[in-house]
């Protein structure tokens, strides 16, 4: 589809905000623009400390959980943690185990395997564990929230449960002992953590102190970045000194995953983790064993957690492959069928592993820039998985469709499902037409655009001034500038599958940067002009020292 460029002005005060906080007025007009008013606010964001996270306490239900977790120690009773497969779970898991264990506690850990027990709680799991250990006390991480009968069923075993977690519930919440969730109604805890944050802070209310909690930020920093969380309030502030510690990690595994994935600990990226991290943690649960991932980030072996991260490293290939080619099967799919005239894309198939439906689902919104669900069918089942666009709520869209539904849990942004075969045609069609009317499709995307700056312009003091901002993510992503009348120096090379290498220098020829486009070289080549403008995020790089600005391409005309 082709992109509509949508140019901004300067947002009114900018310049008086420049010069109190010695900001380029580029750089102060995005603050204004996303909602920072007054210099107090100005000033907390841009100095981002750790001091100012919401204290674990503003959950309404934390009292309650810490009040039971510690009598269970006290009495000797054995404690679950009941995690999930992907990697906002399992870090959520390996963050609160060895707090637990810190306390005193008698604690184990299970993450569910995805393709043989599913998403959440399993009562077959439940029901075996229970028979196998005296467990008298369940905490799930990033489930649970949905699990009406699940935990009615271990509170009549006797088994009380604290929920941490961070999707949507339906209209029903469990009887759990405690919840601990901004998304279930507790409008005083803070909103954006994902299921990890949540975690963070159950284990922060427990030690009394935010202190010994900080080495745990590295962990945090994974999972919030790999489960796309918005990168706003208290996110924002731990992604912001949870990438440093990051960089300075003594966790085994997290330094064996690094090495194999070829990042430098120097200065670790929200993009190391988004590209690099993430997906080999995940590939644990989408194509084995989650429990791979969760050993490895506790193991204090480097021995076992090389071996470790190789196995992850050799899992995320397998993956690639899989989902390249299911990828490629479900767009000709939608195309085939001209579901791109839907409002939201459903398609299934038998061939697709059930572990990368996710992944596809994501693809398909970057190519058709809409809602997608990728449904595996095994017999006369279906499992599936759905992604969204920033403006449209997937969840509450499918949740008109429940009564077609075995099972279905989520939020916003994404979702997962199961449904009978037959019913898949009628769930597309119902879908459809409970979502056009608050979806309005334009031909064109719209891009926003901060503003119009000249390469010149582009000089290192506003590249610091711009990572003032950082990090960015969602919610608050890395703002998109226009430079005009650049030219080509030399010739556009090809990095990888698609990646556009390319040096373009202004009018003048005295101010030249290097640009990449990721996904870009093809269609690059294709166009060839003799000037072009382009909109673009610029990046401050450091090779052997040396500092140079890099334009990472979004769009051209």
């Amino acid at each position: 589809m082709k992109k509509h460029w949508v140019l901004n002005s300067w947002a009114e005060g900018a310049k008086r905000v420049a010069e109190e906080f010695d900001l380029h007025p580029a750089v102060a007009s995005i603050l204004l623009r996303r909602g920072l008013r007054n210099s107090p606010e100005i000033f907390s964001f841009l100095n981002a400390s750790l001091e100012t996270l919401q204290s674990p306490w503003a959950f309404s239900q934390m009292p309650k959980a810490v009040q039971r977790i510690r009598q269970a120690i006290t009495r000797g009773e054995k404690i679950l943690i009941y995690g999930d497969y992907d990697v906002d779970g399992i870090t959520g898991s390996a963050i609160l185990y060895p707090v637990l264990k810190k306390i005193g506690a008698d604690v184990e850990v299970h993450i569910p395997h995805r393709m043989e027990e599913g998403y959440g709680l399993n009562l077959e799991s439940l029901a075996k564990l229970l028979k196998e250990k005296p467990i008298k006390l369940v905490i799930t991480v990033d489930n649970g929230i949905t699990g009406i009968q699940q935990v009615d069923f271990l509170n009549s075993n006797g088994v009380d449960v604290i929920i941490v977690d961070h999707h949507t519930p339906k209209d029903e919440t469990p009887r759990a002992f405690a919840i601990i969730s901004a998304a279930a109604g507790d409008k005083s805890g803070e909103p954006n953590l994902a299921a990890c944050g949540v975690a963070f802070k159950l284990g922060w209310a427990l030690l009394g102190d935010l202190e010994p909690m900080k080495e745990y930020l590295d962990l945090v920093t994974v999972g919030t970045i790999a489960d796309l969380a918005p990168v706003l309030g208290d996110n924002r502030i731990l992604l912001k000194h949870g990438l440093e510690v990051l960089g300075k990690t003594k966790r085994p595994g997290l330094r064996a995953l690094m090495t194999v994935a070829a990042i430098s600990r120097k200065a670790v990226t929200y993009r190391d983790i988004a590209f690099g991290l993430g997906p080999r943690i995940n590939a644990s649960g989408r194509m084995g064993s989650p429990q791979h991932a969760f050993d490895l980030l506790t193991t204090e072996d480097p021995v076992e957690a090389k071996r470790l991260a190789e196995f992850l490293d050799g899992g995320n290939r397998d993956r690639q492959r899989v989902e390249a080619k299911a990828f490629q099967d479900a767009a000709k799919v939608v195309e085939k069928n001209r579901l791109e005239e839907s409002s939201v894309l459903v398609v299934a198939s038998p061939e697709w592993h059930e572990g990368v439906l996710g992944i596809v689902a994501s693809r398909l919104v970057e190519r058709f820039q809409k809602p997608s669900i990728v449904i595996s069918l095994k017999e006369e089942m279906g499992k599936g998985s759905g992604r969204s666009i920033p403006s449209f709520s997937l969840f509450d869209s499918v949740l008109t469709c429940e009564d077609l539904l075995i099972n279905f849990g989520g939020h916003a942004q994404a979702c997962g499902l199961t449904i009978h075969k037959d019913k898949i045609d009628l769930f597309r069609q119902r879908l459809n037409e409970s979502s056009k009317n608050f979806l309005q499709w334009d031909k064109r995307i719209p891009l926003e655009i901060e503003s119009e700056l000249p390469l010149a312009e582009l000089d290192l003091k506003f590249l610091k001034d711009l990572e003032r901002l950082a990090p960015f993510g969602p919610g608050h992503q890395k703002p998109l500038f226009l430079s005009k009348g650049l030219r080509l120096k030399g010739e556009a090379k090809k990095r990888g599958k698609d990646t556009l290498q390319c040096w373009m220098t202004d009018k003048s020829g005295k101010t030249t940067c290097e640009v990449i486009g990721f996904r870009s070289y093809e269609r690059w080549t294709s166009q060839k002009q003799e000037a072009y403008d382009i909109v673009h995020q610029p990046t401050l790089k450091d090779f052997n020292g040396i500092p140079s600005i890099q334009l990472e391409l979004e769009d051209w005309h």
